[in-house]
């Protein structure tokens, strides 16, 4: 049976984020124009300052097969570190 969508989801910060979920409320805050999952993901492997991990000031909590995220730190490295990348490709790519 599934539940129905609550609607204070849509509207109040959730106290933990998984990569997806996180991406969607970088988005809805207006912190990023544009995150999917996978920009998430490759911001956490490739900056050193990313505060969640093993030997990370902040852990990584494993709740139903996700590892999820504590909002609070999460919201507050993207607003020290705002998202500076391309953005979508605009343009098609041509026939090679």
């Amino acid at each position: 049976m599934k539940v129905p969508a609550d609607p204070r989801t849509k509207t109040q910060t959730p106290p933990v984020v998984t990569f997806a979920t996180g991406a969607d409320l970088l988005v809805r805050l207006g912190l990023a124009s544009n995150m999917s999952r996978e920009g998430v993901r490759r911001i956490s492997a490739s900056d050193p300052e990313w505060p969640f991990g093993p030997d990370r000031p902040y852990p990584y909590w494993e709740l139903a097969n996700a590892h999820v995220m504590e909002t609070g730190p999460f919201l507050d490295y993207f607003r020290k570190h705002p998202i500076t990348g391309r953005g979508p490709d605009k343009k098609p790519r041509g026939a090679q």
